[in-house]
């Protein structure tokens, strides 16, 4: 009788130190991970899975940056998009991604490390060349600026770094002027943003008859900045650079997911000691196996799993997009990117140049959906008055859906 008692109050014991310690685990323990994670399914504030979400209506395709062998060089007019830490390619893998851009597709490449091998290969450049890291330039914030103005949103965008609940300073990068202007620059190398006047951290290289897109920093495409109208506005206008056709997302298969391609793919401890939490938890399921094979090693029955129903968590992200939007009342932003959205579908279904003047572009949209004059005109009326109005009512976003939605149904 005394052993079941003690047995009894161990267990008790025990049991109240784990509630105790996992309590305390679950309050000292961020709800979001506040680091770099440049990967397709991480849902933290500097993921990438807003972007590929938006970016699956172009026929989204996934290949692994480490096989590049797998493109098609024959094909044209196709997109690769590649957002990293770093970019390391073998000369194989630099010899057939040049063949796929120069055969008329065009490449993105946005790491936090210079792509030297291949900036060197696309330039035509010495491999004795030097070719700098980035320039750093500490702030909270900075302003991004576009050389040309044949943009859909060619003002400037503001854009800051947050960490935990506050806005800090971080190292923004980029290429010094002087830099760019004698090593980078030629005839082929066409420049497209920059910030603190004179920094360039994007830019175009013709390559045959395609062409590479630079970007020095990743972090403007993540899920924090993406959600805010700067970020959006800003891939916008990067991207309007890329081919119309189908894209190819590119990243780390084994890595990203886990560490940013740090090499914790191969090490699972290392990943797990690298955060106390995890540390503490690897500790804690030690410890409950060391428990479990004390008291309870043999179970009189066998254990019923518990089958979860399914959830689509993209839903769900997307209305808290919607929830963020509304509480603002911003529905004149709202109306803005409902009308790029609406710009970039006739511009893939009809093939029009969207970048002209709005009369010529009602009547390409009428003569290519064979719609009647009056709707599209109404349609493009209502587009004008929500987004310019910073006062609009709900009403009127409504009504504009309502437009929009007749228009989607009665198109050819």
């Amino acid at each position: 009788m005394n052993r079941k008692i003690s047995n009894t109050v161990a267990i008790l014991l025990i049991g109240t130190v784990i509630g105790v310690f996992v309590f305390y685990i679950q309050g000292h323990t961020p709800k979001y991970k506040w680091d770099s994670e440049y990967s397709r399914k991480s849902e933290q504030p500097y993921g990438l899975k807003y972007l590929y979400d938006l970016l699956k209506e172009k026929k989204l395709n996934f290949v692994s940056n480490q096989s590049f062998d797998l493109l098609d060089t024959n094909v044209s007019n196709t997109n690769l998009i590649a957002i990293d830490s770093e970019l390391e390619l073998d000369s194989a893998n630099t010899l057939f991604l040049l063949a796929y851009v120069k055969n008329g597709n065009k490449a993105f490449i946005s790491t936090d490390a210079v792509p030297k091998t291949l900036l060197k290969s696309s330039l035509s450049m010495s491999l004795n060349d030097s070719i700098d890291e980035y320039d750093f330039y500490e702030s909270d914030s900075i302003k991004v600026n576009y050389f040309s103005s044949d943009i859909p949103h060619p003002e400037y965008l503001k854009f800051h770094y947050q960490y935990l609940k506050k806005v800090t300073k971080r190292n923004w990068s980029g290429y010094k002027p002087f830099y760019f202007n004698s090593v980078l620059r030629n005839d082929s190398v066409v420049p497209i943003s920059f910030f603190n006047d004179s920094v360039v951290n994007c830019f175009y290289v013709q390559y045959g008859k395609g062409g590479f897109i630079f970007h020095s920093d990743p972090i403007l495409f993540t899920n924090y900045n993406m959600i805010q109208t700067s970020g959006f506005k800003n891939a916008n206008n990067v991207f309007s650079y890329l081919n119309n056709g189908p894209i190819y997302w590119s990243e780390y298969d084994n890595f990203s997911e886990l560490d940013n391609g740090h090499g914790y793919g191969s090490n699972p401890l290392k990943f797990l000691f690298s955060h106390y939490t995890l540390k503490a938890g690897w500790y804690l399921f030690l410890f409950s196996i060391f428990i479990y094979v004390l008291f309870r090693s043999k179970r009189e029955q066998r254990i019923i799993p518990v089958l979860f129903k399914n959830k689509n968590s993209s839903i769900d992200f997307a209305k808290d997009i919607g929830s963020l939007y509304y509480q603002k009342k911003a529905h004149h932003n709202i109306a803005t990117e409902m009308y790029n959205m609406f710009l970039s579908d006739i511009r893939t279904r009809y093939n029009i140049i969207t970048f002209r003047e709005q009369k010529d572009l009602i009547e390409q949209v009428v003569e290519r959906t064979e719609i009647n004059r009056e709707i599209v005109l109404d349609l493009f009326k209502k587009f004008n008055e929500v987004k310019h109005d910073t006062n609009a009512k709900p009403k009127e976003l409504v009504e504009l859906y309502k437009a929009l939605e007749n228009f989607n149904k009665i198109k050819k």
